[in-house]
């Protein structure tokens, strides 16, 4: 599966931070799975998206499979398998992450900013981020004073204007002050900065713009600087991204074997402190330690929920009297749902009556919708003909809707719909229809379920037949000499299943670990064993932590906006007794994940510490 000079292995996480030639991992905008490649060859290393796996993994195949034919052989490329062609120069490194917050307020900052390994999750260096504000230019309904406001922008005096949409916002990039970069992993860097990081998914084509690269060996990581001016126009979209997104500084570097070989081993310890650490065992592995570790099922504690449930379809026609009444369906049979008996030019209502013995098990609240149409026409030989009209039209639900939980344990819900079958535009549904004829007619709607995220679909077939409007119903006496039996609504019998997702969450990952699931031909890597679900851990460690540390600076340049104000110490609210042994009493509760309490208790006291010392 690999050569002697590259090594192969899974990474998670890869996102929108980070150079990658793989043209599906550039277009993903949500975290995905890769494939991280060490080319020991041209001391490179990259990325690869599954799709580009299976493909290079089928080439490596091709070399085995055709070895003793040469006409084939001499078509194929020993190295494309394994490398890319041509490897790049410069693969990236790491990058250093920039809250947007304070540009979007039209503040300057400066801020010494940690650059993270996106291989280790660690920081291995830093530099310094300064954005300077050149000029905003105001549209011209803001000049005007067209669009002043009497509500004011902020409620509280002396806030931080933000840019108005349409605006033009001038500001100057300057990085500098890079350090941590040793040369003993690295003989090149050069960073670069992308204008999509500033102004989001919001341009056709990607603008990048980098910075001279820096001979290590000849002078010194102090001389790698970037300067550049930029001219944004913030629309909504842009000014969405500032507020809420961050801006990643890329560095890539020419590397060292030394640099490769600490990566290999990084994953290869890595792994081991999490087999070893006693704090991330899971719960299955905790019967005694010389039980052998088996996997927990993916399907453990992941039940499926059955739901019984009955659907009584009835149509009613507006009568002499003002009033809706059902109209009859006649049966011909003991197996025969009937088929509603409908007049022409009547407005008519579909009133549907759901009936489940779950109760408050199945928590349905109501019909989200109920759709009509696809018609077709059941001919005397049974042959069904295509549909006139395939659209299903949406029936506008009147606001009456009965829900209720019986004491017996069963669930009904009960609405009507307004139906106009001249939206169909069929002549099935506009003329009479013969006597052994019937027109079918296929009605779905959807459920809100609490307990489900998307309504419940269900789906079923009505048949009708077309009379002519002075039409008298069917006498009684059909049903007692023959077998035909006239019924007032047609039923359906449903079963509906719920299935919860796999995971629910991260955390959850454990349940689907196969790295203990035998792969036939895995004794040929010898003691190589990729990485397990570590790595998932590891890219939400690294992207919590690089947004805690973007998130502080921002907010460091937005409190330096506020000159400090002289309070007197015994205004201080939090210098009352009371107010700290109930904020004491309210962490020793300890609501949440314990690490996250841990966090929050810290941070807490962190700041009231500051703060007493910042008056």
């Amino acid at each position: 599966m690999s050569s002697p000079s590259s090594s192969i292995d899974t990474i998670a996480g890869l996102d929108q931070f980070g150079d990658v030639s793989d043209p599906i991992l550039v277009s993903s905008t949500q975290p995905s799975v890769g494939v991280k490649v060490i080319d020991k060859r041209n001391n490179g290393i990259y990325t690869w998206s599954l799709d580009r796996m299976q493909q290079q993994l089928q080439r490596m195949r091709n070399l085995t499979t055709y070895i003793d034919r040469p006409s084939y052989t001499q078509h194929f490329s020993s190295d494309e398998p394994f490398y890319d062609l041509p490897p790049p120069a410069y693969p990236f490194i790491g990058n250093a992450l920039l809250s947007l917050a304070p540009l979007s307020r039209k503040l300057s900052s400066s801020s010494t900013v940690p650059i993270f390994c996106r291989y280790t999750a660690e920081a291995i260096g830093s530099c310094r981020v300064d954005i300077k504000i050149i000029n905003v230019a105001m549209p011209a309904k803001y000049l005007n004073g067209s669009a002043a406001s009497t509500r004011a922008s902020s409620p509280a005096p002396g806030a931080i204007p933000p840019v108005p949409p349409g605006s033009k916002l001038n500001f100057s990039l300057t990085i500098d002050q890079v350090k941590g970069l040793s040369s003993y992993d690295f003989s090149s860097v050069h960073l670069q900065v992308r204008l999509s990081s500033f102004v989001g998914r919001t341009i056709t084509s990607e603008e990048v713009y980098p910075s001279p690269a820096i001979d290590l060996e000849a002078s010194s990581l102090s001389d790698l600087k970037f300067r550049r001016t930029f001219s944004v126009v913030a629309s909504n979209r842009v000014l969405t991204h500032m507020k809420r997104g961050y801006a990643p500084i890329e560095f890539f570097a020419t590397l060292h074997p030394t640099y490769l070989e600490r990566l290999e081993r990084w994953d290869d310890l890595r792994e081991q402190k999490i087999t070893n650490s006693p704090s991330l065992e899971s719960p299955v592995e905790t019967q005694s330690a010389s039980s052998s570790t088996m996997r927990r099922s993916e399907t453990d504690f992941v039940v499926a929920q059955t739901h019984d449930m009955v659907a009584w379809v009835q149509i009613c026609e507006l009568g002499p009297e003002g009033s809706y009444a059902s109209v009859p369906a006649i049966a011909r049979g003991d197996l025969d749902p009937g088929a509603f008996l409908l007049h022409q030019g009547l407005q008519r209502r579909v009133r549907i009556s759901l009936s489940s013995d779950s109760g408050q098990q199945l928590p349905w609240s109501e019909f989200t919708k109920v759709r009509i149409g696809n018609v077709r026409l059941l001919d005397m030989k049974g042959r069904l003909h295509e549909s006139t009209s395939k659209p299903l039209i949406t029936l506008p639900l009147l606001k009456e809707q009965t829900l209720e939980f019986k004491p017996d344990g069963t669930g009904m819900l009960t609405a009507d719909a307004l139906w106009d079958s001249s939206v169909h535009d069929s002549d099935l549904l506009n003329r009479i229809t013969l006597s052994n004829q019937r027109v079918l007619l296929q009605l779905s709607w959807g459920i809100a379920v609490e307990t489900c995220s998307d309504p419940v679909e269900l789906t079923m077939d009505i048949a009708v037949m077309i009379q002519t409007r002075d039409a008298r119903p069917p006498s009684r006496l059909l049903s007692l000499l023959g077998s035909t039996r006239i019924l007032s609504k047609t039923s359906s019998i449903f079963r509906v299943r719920l299935s919860p997702p796999l995971t629910r969450s991260p955390k959850d990952l454990w349940r689907l670990d196969t790295s203990k699931k035998y792969v036939r031909g895995e004794e040929a890597l010898g003691n190589w064993k990729p990485r397990g679900i570590s790595v998932v851990e590891d890219y939400l460690r690294l992207v919590t932590t690089e947004e805690k540390a973007a998130d502080v600076q921002a907010v460091r340049v937005v409190l330096a906006y506020y000159p400090p104000r002289p309070v007197q110490a015994d205004g201080l609210a939090w210098r009352s007794d009371d107010l700290v042994k109930n904020a004491i009493r309210l962490w020793q509760k300890q609501f949440g994940h314990q690490g996250k309490v841990g966090i929050v208790m810290f941070s807490n006291r962190q700041i009231m510490k500051r703060r007493n010392r910042s008056f």
